[in-house]
């Protein structure tokens, strides 16, 4: 009678023991099943909008940034025109920002500040920042969050005037402009960074300049556009392929900043920003 009462504990330990994995593992799956319906969730919040902004490449790139370190979105201006209207690569640009500001909470929970730079160099009475600040809060971004520059008049000041307006701590610039502007850009701020010693990441965000907020907004006169603004993309791409060639490796970084001269990267890097231009202009022309 003891044997039988001992064997049947030990049966019922057995049981016991199953029944516990049984229960952890079905805890399991249902935790999983859980994650993949957030994920799906998430994946469909995001969709069309702001997938239609981002090509896949640079939005791993930019969410893998996220998670590993303190981030900080720099969107670059575009030179307003004459009678002060909004060029549509600047639509772009902030649209893009603010997508990129609100998509970064489904992932990671925070909320990125959005630093705008661009001054005034076409004297519109306005700045690029100003008015990327309008369209960043008509897009939803926090008045706490947007971040103005107002003094930078080209790509490189860009990259300067902004340092001290990056939050404390800040490991990663998710960097967002046009697609033709961002070989030339991204060497810019890179160079920028180096010459101040300081160990930040850039994550390139290109943004496409058929992005839905110009696809929204009718043509405006070519006579009512800057010089700049009038221009195809094929002529902004060979704009830039010849910035890279005459104004970085020939004339160099000197004039930009005055009192400062920023190093020139290594020679390769100037080669992979001039063949990332080449590809785009063989593309854009094909």
């Amino acid at each position: 009678q003891a044997r039988l009462m001992a064997a049947g504990k030990e049966r019922g330990v057995r049981v016991s023991g199953a029944m516990g994995r049984r229960a952890t593992c079905a805890s399991i799956a249902s935790i999983y099943a859980v994650l993949i319906m957030l994920a799906v969730c998430t994946f469909r919040a995001l969709s069309p909008k702001t997938f239609s902004l981002l090509s896949r490449q640079h939005w791993s790139a930019a969410i893998d940034a996220l998670a590993d370190g303190s981030p900080a979105i720099v969107v670059l201006g575009q030179s307003l025109n004459p009678d002060g209207s909004t060029p549509k690569t600047l639509l772009c640009r902030a649209e893009a920002a603010a997508s990129l500001h609100f998509s970064s909470a489904n992932y990671l929970g925070v909320r990125p500040p959005v630093i705008a730079t661009g001054g005034d160099p076409v004297g519109a009475g306005t700045s690029e920042a100003e008015v990327m600040g309008l369209l960043l809060r008509g897009h939803g971004v926090p008045e706490s969050k947007i971040r103005l520059e107002h003094r930078a008049q080209n790509t490189l000041q860009n990259a300067w005037e902004i340092l001290p307006m990056l939050p404390k701590g800040c490991e990663r610039i998710l960097l967002v402009t046009s697609d033709f502007h961002m070989p030339r850009a991204a060497y810019l701020f890179e160079a920028v960074l180096a010459s101040r010693g300081l160990n930040l990441t850039v994550v390139q965000h290109p943004v496409d300049i058929n992005c839905r907020a110009a696809r929204s907004t009718p043509e405006l006169n070519p006579t009512v556009c800057s010089a700049i603004n009038a221009q195809s993309t094929l002529k902004r791409l060979q704009n830039e392929a010849r910035f890279i060639r005459d104004e970085v490796e020939q004339i160099g970084l000197k004039q930009h900043i005055p009192g400062t001269e920023i190093q020139p990267l290594p020679e390769w890097r100037l080669k992979q920003a001039l063949m990332e231009v080449e590809e785009l202009l063989n593309r854009t022309a094909s």
